[in-house]
């Protein structure tokens, strides 16, 4: 056959170069189809083969050889790829992994956006079966991809964690593409994974409904109004954040707090030196409320935009009430440095403050949605309920000294909590 390609006056050097040129060629195109099948390196073999035969082409016409053509049916661009890096299975990893098969290739690892990473396989499974066919080492699997083409559907079965799963796979380039995440289901079907985000933070906005009616039944009975406080529930504001830790499980912390103070005017009658007086003396009532603690959620992705989630708050919570009344005997006067001893004496005249407090262990389950505007913004709304458990009751310090409580009040922190506010990360 090469003889009809050469001149009949060819000498016997030039013969002999002929032939050690094809081996050389035909080495170096083996070569390239054997480490573009196995290392999966995209490198465009054939415009270098391309320029290398017309170097030589050209350097054969001058010795009356008709021009000689190598082609590489399947370059590394255009050779079917898995996306896997292979290794045979010795007997060690067989016992570590509890496969009990003696045919099969580990994966240890795959490349990103690959066929075999769309496909749901990781790195530490076992391909057993390429096409319906046994895996039997490296070699073979390699082989099998190579007589397939670029763009064919093939099923793979594989091993992990002591059972066997089936997937299918479409054969590509590993050229880039958009990244998608795949996941196996354990009776072989293939399902878009999404992602459930990474954690973050942000400002907590909480309308809290707690029961304060007891108290401002309690001060209604010292002049304020019949409802001081709403009892619709009040807007307290706060900060949080969270972190995946794994499998769509999310650790995190809050805290947030609330204070209002109201006042009132009221005819304080008393004796003074003996005599029966009346003064006018203000009142103010603060109510202060606040709960922190460690946060524990499942979030669920239902489309990409959008996620849920189920949790869990514990933590702890605080709830106080302080009423002081003051004399006021008049409209305050300059204040003078020099003096102020006097100057405090001559206004203050009568005080007196009672501090009503009670503390509270928490746990508060609650449910989230979220949907994604931006990659690093979202608005959330959460829906929770607070219940509260007191050790101690509640304490009281009457101007200053501890006193016992009478007739303490039921009043907890038992109560509904809504959240709609932004959310930072993802």
């Amino acid at each position: 056959m090469l003889k009809s390609m050469i001149n009949p006056d060819l000498s016997g050097k030039k013969y002999l170069l002929l032939i050690l040129t094809v081996m050389l060629m035909g080495s170096i195109s083996l070569y390239a189809q054997e480490e573009s099948a196995e290392k999966e390196i995209n490198v465009e073999i054939q415009e270098e083969l391309d320029e290398a035969m017309e170097e030589m082409n050209e350097a054969l016409k001058e010795i009356n050889i008709k021009p000689i053509v190598i082609n590489i049916n399947k370059t590394s661009h255009e050779t079917p790829k898995m996306g896997v890096f292979l290794d045979d299975i010795d007997f060690e990893d067989a016992y570590e992994m509890h496969y009990p098969y003696c045919y099969g290739v580990l994966i240890k690892g795959v490349t990103t956006n690959g066929p075999a990473q769309k496909a749901g396989i990781i790195g530490g499974d076992i391909i057993m079966e390429f096409d319906g066919k046994k895996v039997k080492f490296e070699d073979h699997l390699v082989n099998l991809i190579k007589s397939k083409n670029i763009g064919d559907e093939v099923e793979v079965k594989l091993f992990r964690d002591e059972e066997t799963y089936l997937t299918k796979l479409i054969l590509s380039t590993l050229k880039p593409a958009g990244k998608k995440e795949i996941m196996i289901t354990k009776d072989g079907k293939t399902k878009k994974r999404l992602s459930v985000g990474d954690g973050g933070g942000g400002w907590l906005p909480i309308w809290f409904k707690l029961d304060v009616s007891e108290f401002n039944d309690f001060l209604a009975k010292l002049g304020f109004d019949e409802e001081t406080f709403s009892e619709d529930g009040f807007l307290i504001h706060g900060g949080g954040g969270k972190g995946n830790v794994g499998k769509g499980w999310f650790i995190g912390g809050m805290g947030c707090g609330y204070e209002n103070t109201e006042t009132t005017k009221h005819d304080w009658v008393h004796y003074k030196n003996g005599i029966e007086d009346t003064a006018k003396v203000s009142r103010k009532a603060k109510y202060n409320v606040n709960y922190w603690g460690f946060t524990l959620d499942k979030r669920f992705a239902i489309f990409r935009k959008f996620v849920t989630s189920l949790g869990f708050m514990i933590g702890w919570g605080h709830n106080s009430y302080e009423i002081s009344q003051r004399d006021n005997n008049g409209d305050i006067s300059n204040f003078d440095f020099n003096d102020p001893s006097q100057e405090l004496d001559n206004y203050y005249d009568y005080e007196s403050i009672i501090k009503l407090k009670s503390d509270y262990i928490l746990f508060q389950p609650k449910a989230m949605v979220m949907w994604r505007i931006l990659d690093w913004l979202n608005m959330r709304a959460e829906v929770g309920y607070v219940g509260s458990y007191s050790i101690d009751g509640w304490t009281a310090k009457f101007n200053g000294e501890s006193v016992q409580l009478e007739n303490e009040p039921d009043a907890n922190m038992d109560g509904l909590t809504i959240s709609i506010g932004p959310w930072f990360g993802f």
